[in-house]
């Protein structure tokens, strides 16, 4: 599943920038505590132009006419049924959530998911990674409106909210999470035959 992920980047660190982007963020209380979110999600594609079997290698050509030779690792499945003229989608998406919970213990956990096409369909997969950091407030400072957070290691870092009266919020003891959801999907759709 990596492969798709790294396939993923490729195409999109290649292809123009013009395609469809989205970006959303929403700040506010949860339960009287300070949230904020923000999403922000990119889809590109592109037409299969090339392939070959022997070696896997897959070339695409952009919506703006650039083209990218990638190479299909064995991870990819299905790589048979990709087809010239099929479409490549890749949709990346990052979300990142700031949230007020109380007393605990300052961690870091990462977690890693991915799916795949199930036999006979066409490659897809996605591949996502949600990080989680917990940190101890451990000193607020209304005056200059910073908090100061102690993270799962024992290191001090100072941060200054979004909206400095959420300072009025919180309390030191309690923790910050900040977790951080990045995803990756890619598939491959044949292009439906132009009616005559």
């Amino acid at each position: 599943m990596k492969t798709m992920l790294i396939l993923g980047v490729l195409v999109l660190a290649a292809l123009p920038t013009a395609a469809l982007s989205a970006e959303t963020m929403t700040a506010g209380t949860k339960g009287n505590k300070p949230y904020l979110e923000a999403v922000e999600k990119t889809t590109k594609q592109a037409t299969v132009i090339g392939i070959d079997k022997a070696s896997r290698y897959v070339t695409l050509k952009g919506e703006h006419g650039d083209t990218l030779r990638i190479k299909a690792g064995e991870q990819v499945k299905n790589f048979g049924q990709i087809k010239v003229g099929d479409l490549v989608k890749i949709t990346y998406t990052e979300r990142l959530t700031i949230h007020v919970e109380g007393a605990g213990t300052p961690e870091m956990v990462t977690q890693t998911s991915s799916t795949g096409a199930k036999p006979g369909e066409k490659p897809s997969g996605s591949v996502t990674e949600r990080t989680q950091y917990k940190a101890t407030i451990v000193a607020i400072d209304k005056k200059n409106g910073t908090a100061t957070l102690r993270g799962y290691e024992g290191e001090d870092f100072v941060i200054t909210p979004l909206h400095p009266e959420n300072l009025d919020k919180v309390s030191v003891g309690e923790l910050v999470v900040f977790t951080q959801t990045t995803a990756v999907a890619a598939s491959v759709e044949k292009v439906a035959a132009k009616k005559k």
